[in-house]
C-alpha cells in the first residue's frame, strides 16, 4: 500500500513537471501554424517562442515567404508580434486573430476544435467570440425568388429592379430580404466559397431616406466573394461592389473595398489565372493602379478599366462590355502616366 502510494505521488509529480499533455498541445498548434505560414526560421524551446516569416510584409512585398522571420508567436501565451510591421490585426496580438486573419477555413476550424488554453487572461479567446465568425444569414431572412407577387416583398424588389438587377440574377445569387430583426428593410445578398458554404453577406437598405446604407457582417473580410461562381481557367474581373459583380455577369469578384484581399491574392496566384481585368470606382483609382502594378509584375496580363463618373452597376450590362472591348492591356508607361498625373 505504502507502495502503491509512492508510486502514485511519483507520476503526479512527473504529470507536473514534464506536463505531457501541455506539450502535445503545443506541438499541435505550432502543426497548425506551419499548415499555413511554412517552416519556422527561429525556434526558442525554452520560452516557448517560434518565430515565421510574416505573411503581411511577404505579402506587401509581393512573395510568399519574405525569408526574414520577423513574425514572433508566443505558443504559451497565445500572442503574437511582427517586429518589421507590427502586424497584430489591431487584437493585441491575440492568436486566434492571426489565424482568423490569414489562415484558411479548416485550419482555422481545427484551431477552434483545439480549445487551446493560453496563460494570460486578456489573450484568451471567448467562445462568444468565435461564433462570431462562424457566420449564418439572419434569422429573419427570407429568399425572394417566386415571391414576385407578394405585397410583403414589393419594397425589395423594387429596389432590386431599379438597380438593374432582374429575376434570374436575384434567383443566381440567391438573393433575399428582412423586414425586422438586425437588418430590418434590407435586401441581403450571400456569398457562398468554393464549397457552397456561406462566407459573407451584403445588406443594403431599400430606403433611401436610411443613413446606414449597407451594415455587413462583424466578421473579416479576408474571404474571396462569390467564390462559388467564378471559373480560374478564364480571366477574371475585379470590381468594387456586388452590384458591379451582379451587372457584369461572368467571373466578376467584388473585392468589397478597393484592393483585393489576401486570400484572393493567393487564389490568383495558386490558381494560375493569367488575365485580369481592374474595374474600380473612379474614387478607387490610386488603389486599382497599384494592384495593376502589383499584378502585373507577377507575370499576369491585367487591363484597366477607367469608369470616372460611373460604376458597372449604373453602366449596365451592355455598356460594361462595349467598354471592355476598347480596353488595352496595362503598360508601365501607363503606370508612369498616372503617377504624373497624380503629382
Amino acid at each position: 500500500m505504502v507502495f502503491t502510494d509512492f508510486l502514485f505521488t511519483f507520476a503526479k509529480k512527473a504529470e507536473v513537471m514534464f506536463d505531457f499533455e501541455t506539450e502535445d498541445k503545443h506541438l499541435e498548434l505550432i502543426g497548425l501554424l506551419e499548415d499555413f505560414l511554412g517552416e519556422p526560421r527561429k525556434h526558442y524551446e525554452s520560452r516557448s517562442q517560434i518565430a515565421f516569416d510574416c505573411p503581411n510584409c511577404s505579402y506587401m512585398r509581393g512573395v510568399d515567404h519574405d525569408g526574414k522571420g520577423n513574425l514572433e508567436i508566443n505558443y504559451d501565451m497565445g500572442v503574437y508580434s511582427c517586429w518589421s510591421c507590427s502586424e497584430t490585426h489591431d487584437t493585441k496580438g491575440r492568436l486566434y486573430y492571426l489565424f482568423k486573419e490569414y489562415a484558411d477555413k479548416d485550419v482555422l476550424q481545427k484551431f477552434i476544435k483545439g480549445k487551446f488554453k493560453f496563460n494570460g487572461e486578456y489573450n484568451q479567446t471567448t467562445d462568444k467570440e468565435i461564433q462570431k465568425d462562424i457566420l449564418n444569414l439572419p434569422e429573419e431572412f427570407y429568399y425572394l425568388t417566386g415571391k414576385q407577387n407578394n405585397k410583403l416583398f414589393a419594397p425589395a424588389f423594387n429596389y432590386l429592379y431599379n438597380r438593374g438587377v432582374n429575376d434570374e440574377m436575384i434567383d443566381k445569387h440567391k438573393i433575399g430580404f428582412c423586414f425586422d430583426g438586425l437588418y430590418q428593410n434590407r435586401v441581403i445578398i450571400p456569398s457562398y466559397d468554393l464549397n457552397g458554404q456561406l462566407n459573407y453577406f451584403i445588406s443594403r437598405s431599400y430606403y433611401t431616406e436610411e443613413k446606414m446604407k449597407y451594415k455587413n457582417p462583424p466578421i473579416s473580410k479576408n474571404i474571396i466573394a462569390f467564390e462559388s461562381q467564378i471559373n480560374w481557367n478564364e480571366p477574371i474581373i475585379l470590381c468594387e461592389g456586388v452590384f458591379d459583380a451582379i451587372t457584369i455577369k461572368r467571373n466578376a469578384i467584388p473585392l468589397l473595398g478597393k484592393f483585393p484581399s489576401k486570400q484572393l491574392v493567393e487564389k490568383i496566384f495558386m490558381s494560375g489565372v493569367s488575365d485580369i481585368v481592374i474595374s474600380l470606382d473612379n474614387d478607387a483609382i490610386n488603389e486599382a493602379l497599384k494592384a495593376a502594378e502589383y499584378f502585373r509584375k507577377q507575370g499576369i496580363n491585367v487591363k484597366m478599366m477607367y469608369l470616372r463618373d460611373k460604376d458597372a452597376s449604373d453602366m449596365g450590362y451592355e455598356k460594361f462590355y462595349e467598354e471592355l472591348t476598347k480596353t488595352k492591356e496595362f503598360s508601365s508607361e501607363e503606370l508612369l502616366l498616372n503617377k504624373i498625373n497624380s503629382l
